[in-house]
């Protein structure tokens, strides 16, 4: 399934937000101060997301929206809701991603370090993976490039719209000129979360698959 291939890698034409802009303040932002302020007082929050891949003509096909969960340092849940129901939860040591429909269940172990939603939860993540740019200020949303010092296939580059000291939008970058942008909307900072929300307990008769190349895609 799409989805899955792209989560298990994860997500620009700059161009298209920030062509023939000019940045508002002749001071350039510190982007590390930027991602700071996101995380003040951090250790949780929820969103509903848009999802979708940007192709030629910036034309949005493949839309998918649905809920998340974070919890700093480490823990997420991704519940894909419309229009095919799947479930996403990486506990801090091991990620599971749940198909009803198909009955299965994929484990693998939680190692990658270039998951786009480290940088929002996980400061140590972000700093010692990635090189990080301000690149733009254009009506009120401050834009944050994200290069891994290493080189992947999975992402090639991470853009971050930040605007009142949230994260409104993230768009990733593979070497193979895909580009996934997810929109967030509803945010909600330090929610009172659900005992066992990021703990994931297969349902009886379901199968459940390791994956084999564990280090070769990210969980998200």
């Amino acid at each position: 399934m799409k989805i899955i291939n792209f989560i298990l890698s994860f997500w620009v034409v700059f161009s298209v937000h920030a062509q023939n802009e000019q940045p508002q303040n002749s001071q350039t932002p510190d982007p590390l101060q930027l991602l700071q302020d996101v995380r003040e007082g951090l250790t949780g929050l929820n969103a509903t997301f848009i999802q979708y891949e940007l192709v030629e003509g910036n034309q949005r096909i493949d839309p998918n929206s649905g809920r998340v969960w974070m919890q700093s340092p480490d823990k997420f849940r991704w519940h894909y809701l419309d229009p095919i129901e799947q479930l996403i939860v990486a506990d801090g040591k091991q990620v599971w991603v749940y198909d009803e429909d198909l009955e299965q269940v994929t484990v693998k172990t939680q190692s990658n370090q270039l998951n786009p939603i480290y940088v929002i939860i996980n400061d140590d993540k972000s700093q010692q993976h990635y090189d990080i740019k301000h690149e733009i200020q254009n009506q009120g949303i401050d834009w944050i490039s994200l290069t891994p010092k290493e080189v992947s296939d999975e992402v090639k580059t991470v853009w971050l719209a930040i605007k009142d000291q949230q994260v409104r939008q993230i768009k990733v970058v593979n070497n193979f000129s895909q580009t996934m942008v997810f929109e967030f909307s509803e945010i909600k900072k330090n929610p009172e979360f659900e005992k066992g929300l990021f703990t994931f307990v297969p349902p009886e008769g379901v199968d459940v698959v390791q994956a084999i190349a564990e280090n070769s895609s990210a969980e998200f």
